[in-house]
């Protein structure tokens, strides 16, 4: 951990601010892509100690150079009570006299858990580490899906230009929020913003370091559903592909407006409405419990409601011609013609206004309430109920869409593959034997003129 990443987290608990007790620190060869201040961050990481909490007195670990700072109920308690035992003699008595032993209690109130539970422990679920892990040793590049690896790129090359980073900003911080492998994170970093990835799973991050070595940004193991994230110091949180997987996703945007510079955005680069009935999402959801729920705009607008918010925008990157663009494309038929089979939405903290619940939502809580017969309402009820069916036609026609897609590849690969056959040693030695059994006037291993089409 480096120093510099102090002046950016708080106890995930109380919002307090943390100290640093430092067991062990090593040395880190200087990189220009880390903050100059304070002056030991380019000489020094700190590879062990803990992180203290002078509010509630509340600590949490920092292990083979990365901190931990996960609620109570998320944390290996053993783990982390061992590692205070070993370091305990170096603590100053009036300091290790305030420390509290890690509360036991909390797990009914997360009505996630069993899905955060599930992220933290997919190691042990996973039979293959080689080829589930794998990609994450040269993330975003996978030689063996190269369309996965472009549309990767292409996606994050457009959703970067929405975090709003000002040209005369210097060292903008940008929380990557679920960031995984943390090549996002990586590439925000040399990029000259101060990005801090953030992912409740540990193995992912070290991973990440594997590939990237000491020239990397400020990562941290944590929950985004309780975000340690100081008030205030952000100026973006960049959401890449992840936010689908939170359970509680008002409780992330409560906190992302809360780490939020006022003006600041949060980034959603996510999968639909239709994400969760795909069979890779069906096979991750009962296999290893990883939840897999896409959204749609009136879902977003549900999730910020109450916070200080504008209205979410929804943003298209579109592959349109020039008569594409003269006969009009219409909202409906947008998605005909996105680069991306997702959903791409940017909202603003406005410290003036507060998020209205939208209607969709308050239709469905107040569902059995008797209704007032007015033209009005009537027509409002026709007006979303068709504005839902359009949404699930379009979900049903991308799905269908994205079937054909996976059946084009499969025939490239296929073409491919009969390409190599005869290109071969042994098609080309097949043909020049047919041939001179032909001049002997023997077609034996040629193929029936019926069957050539």
């Amino acid at each position: 951990m480096r120093y510099s990443l102090l002046g950016y987290i708080c106890c995930p608990h109380c919002r307090g601010s943390l100290r640093c007790f430092v067991a062990r620190e090593v040395p880190t060869p200087i990189s220009r892509f880390i903050a100059a201040a304070p002056e030991r961050n380019r000489e020094v990481e700190i590879e062990n100690g803990l992180l203290l909490c002078a509010g509630c007195g509340r600590w949490f670990p920092i292990l083979e150079t990365l901190p931990e700072l996960l609620p109570d109920h998320l944390r290996d308690a053993e783990r982390d009570t061992g590692l205070l035992d070993t370091v305990a003699a170096g603590v100053p008595p009036d300091v290790r006299e305030g420390l509290k032993p890690i509360p036991t209690d909390g797990t009914a109130t997360d009505a996630g858990i069993a899905h955060k539970r599930a992220e933290i422990d997919i190691a042990s679920r996973i039979e293959n580490h080689d080829e589930f892990f794998g990609p994450g040793y040269s993330s975003p590049f996978n030689p063996d899906n190269t369309p996965f690896t472009l549309y990767l790129i292409k996606l994050f090359a457009s959703v970067i230009a929405l975090l709003d980073i000002r040209p005369n900003a210097h060292a903008a911080v940008v929380v990557d929020s679920g960031c995984g492998y943390a090549w996002t994170t990586e590439w925000l970093a040399k990029s000259g913003i101060e990005a801090i990835g953030v992912d409740i799973n540990r193995l992912y991050l070290e991973i990440g370091i594997r590939r990237m070595g000491p020239s990397r940004p400020n990562l941290l193991v944590a929950d985004v559903e309780n975000l340690p994230i100081a008030d205030g110091c952000a100026d973006a949180v960049l959401a890449y592909e992840s936010f689908h997987h939170i359970p509680n996703r008002s409780a992330a945007m409560a906190g992302y407006a809360r780490a939020l510079k006022d003006g600041g955005s949060v980034v959603l680069a996510e999968p639909g409405a239709a994400h969760e009935h795909a069979d890779v999402s069906v096979e991750m959801m009962t296999k290893y419990g990883i939840l897999e729920k896409g959204m749609e705009i009136d879902d977003v607008e549900e999730y910020i409601a109450g916070l200080p918010f504008a209205p979410p925008e929804q943003h298209y990157i579109l592959h349109a011609s020039a008569a594409d663009l003269q006969r009009g494309i219409p909202l409906p038929a947008a998605w005909r013609h996105s680069l991306f089979h997702g959903n791409t939405f940017r909202i603003r903290k406005d410290a003036l206004i507060v998020a209205p619940a939208p209607i969709a939502a308050t239709t469905r809580v107040h569902r059995d309430a008797a209704p007032i017969a007015t033209a009005g309402t009537e027509f409002e009820e026709m007006k979303r109920v068709h504005t839902r069916l359009m949404r699930e036609r379009d979900a049903e026609l991308q799905r269908t869409a994205n079937q054909l897609r996976r059946t084009e590849n499969d025939l490239a690969i296929a073409r491919q593959t009969l390409l190599h056959i005869e290109t071969s040693v042994f098609w080309k030695l097949r043909r020049l034997w047919v041939r001179l059994a032909s001049f002997f006037g023997s077609h034996r291993g040629d193929i029936p003129s019926e069957r050539r089409g």
